[in-house]
């Protein structure tokens, strides 16, 4: 199986949109517009990402840079798609592009009451790092030090 990240383009945004609405209403409960979701197309230290398998959008990954990292606001795989190795292999990808562009480390919060999500984190090799009411992960990354600039850049 071939998995990919792909940036998410503007012609991606309506099915990025109920990617995002799926994932909430199944997470929450939620049926309000993601807050930040316009963002991603204007702030440039937000990234969308589909995640694909076999050339399908199976997923999607959203990413804010901060901190000398970069911080996975958002993370899902369709439920059909769950379990085959898919998300593993999209944090892979996401790791060596986080890596190319000079971040430090991922990280990806996990709220108390997403059971699924922790054992998920910490078999991509993270780790908690803080635990206030939200688990924060991280994975560190191997990258050599640079420059702010370089940093800030999504590869």
């Amino acid at each position: 199986m071939a998995v990919a990240l792909r940036e998410a383009g503007q012609q991606d945004r309506e099915q990025l949109g109920r990617l995002i609405a799926d994932y909430l209403f199944e997470f929450d409960g939620r049926t309000e517009p993601y807050p930040y979701f316009d963002s991603y197309w204007t702030d440039p230290d937000r990234t969308p990402f589909l995640v694909e398998a076999d050339g399908e959008v199976a997923g999607l990954c959203l990413i804010r840079v901060r901190d000398g990292g970069w911080s996975i606001a958002e993370f899902s795989v369709i439920p059909a798609r769950r379990r085959s190795g898919v998300g593993r292999a999209a944090v892979e990808e996401l790791a060596e592009r986080a890596a190319k562009a000079g971040a430090a480390h991922l990280e990806a919060k996990v709220h108390p009451d997403n059971g699924e999500a922790l054992p998920f984190w910490l078999a991509a090799g993270f780790r908690v790092v803080d635990a206030p009411s939200v688990i924060i992960t991280r994975r560190f990354l191997s990258a050599e030090p640079a420059s702010r600039e370089e940093r800030g850049r999504l590869a």
